[in-house]
């Protein structure tokens, strides 16, 4: 759906958008064979053509930060269905709630491949570029206002300022509210049953079972327990992007 995205262009919103649309011009080649697409002058015409010739040429190479530069943060989701392939999805756990707690796992999951990195063992900031190596498109649940400026502060790489979407804002565009486990039962999507009832403070309390005592089964189930997250969340992910295609593109 990346290809029928118009409101990249400069001074074109929603409105002006589904316009376009009206008009019978559904992508990007339409807009550029035609002479002339309203409300556009020739002059913003042929600015608008040459945006859209260096977006296919983004798209084409897997440029994600061109469309991030020129896509408003609501309207990031619509990189999903073309880059899913290369999203990282990323989940946190810590000490506690609160901006001053320490990160102690982060999972990552990219394709099959899922990774937790513990505090005291392997999370270091070498060890994070590594894993987010090429990343192209993030994707949290309430990413932006706590995983990814608590990792920002504790464990800055570049790569954490990769284009970023953010499912609890989608998702309550789309109508569903609540945490990651609240927005999956309303989708229909099943934990395992280990995992069910978990709550972050629960987390927290088995971070510090390992922390304090050494007990390794503690951290077994903390890591299972943020790969559920982290697994879940392309699941979320795969449900809500559908749903705001069909809300938001014409048939």
């Amino acid at each position: 759906m990346l290809d029928k995205t118009f409101v990249l262009l400069d001074r074109v919103g929603d409105r002006t958008e589904r316009r376009i649309w009206d008009q019978g011009v559904w992508t990007w080649d339409e807009f550029l064979e035609r002479d002339i697409v309203s409300p556009f002058s020739s002059k913003r015409k042929e600015a608008a053509d040459r945006t859209l010739e260096e977006a296919k040429d983004a798209m084409h190479k897997r440029m994600t930060t061109f469309f991030a530069e020129r896509l408003h943060s609501r309207d990031i989701w619509r990189l999903y269905p073309t880059f899913s392939d290369d999203a990282l999805f990323l989940d946190i756990e810590t000490t506690g709630l609160s901006r001053r707690s320490a990160v102690t796992v982060v999972g990552l999951a990219r394709g099959s491949h899922f990774r937790a990195l513990v505090r005291g063992q392997d999370l270091t900031r070498a060890e994070l570029a590594k894993e987010m190596e090429g990343t192209r498109l993030i994707v949290t649940y309430n990413g932006a206002s706590f995983d990814l400026p608590m990792l920002r502060s504790q464990f800055p790489v570049p790569q954490l300022d990769a284009p970023h979407l953010d499912l609890r804002y989608l998702a309550r565009r789309e109508g569903l509210s609540g945490g990651l486990k609240s927005i999956e039962r309303q989708l229909g999507l099943e934990r395992d049953r280990e995992f069910a009832m978990m709550t972050g403070e629960d987390a927290v309390h088995l971070w510090h079972m390992w922390e304090r005592r050494g007990n390794q089964r503690a951290l077994d189930l903390l890591v299972r327990y943020n790969k559920a997250d982290v697994v879940n969340l392309r699941d979320v992910a795969n449900i809500v992007c559908q749903q705001a295609t069909a809300s938001t593109f014409p048939g």
